[in-house]
């Protein structure tokens, strides 16, 4: 498993399949949610299969999850979500930049752990 400092990050990669609007959304939420917090980090957008080398932190949803490790710089944090907004993970991303804590590459499976939440989810 990955993990970097906070105070080493200089770039996140939102990483998408297809650039069509739902992990533009993400990025800009990220980018609100990190200037909000005060955090200096340069945020980017780019396809799953084309994640710039220099890259610390890959974010990507979880379908994408396969895509975005094999193309993810070696080393890099690789963060699942589930959900377009407010996912607790992009959530958790956020705090743990802001208080400075390290970063570490898990996979988000807390929506999955009801069946009911999933039902609910795929519902919506």
């Amino acid at each position: 498993m990955s993990s970097i400092e906070a105070s080493e990050v200089k770039k996140i990669c939102l990483a998408c399949e297809a650039g069509a609007g739902s992990s533009l959304m993400v990025k800009n939420s990220l980018i609100k949610k990190a200037k909000k917090a005060g955090i200096e980090v340069e945020i980017v957008h780019s396809p799953a299969t084309q994640i710039p080398a220099d890259a610390d932190i890959v974010v990507c949803h979880k379908g994408l999850a396969g895509v975005a490790k094999s193309s993810a710089p070696e080393g890099s944090v690789l963060i699942q979500y589930l959900m377009f907004m407010n996912d607790p993970a992009l959530n958790k991303l956020i705090q743990d930049l802001s208080e400075g804590n390290q970063i570490r590459s898990e996979e988000h499976t807390s929506e999955l752990q009801s069946l009911t939440n999933l039902v609910c989810r795929l519902l919506l």
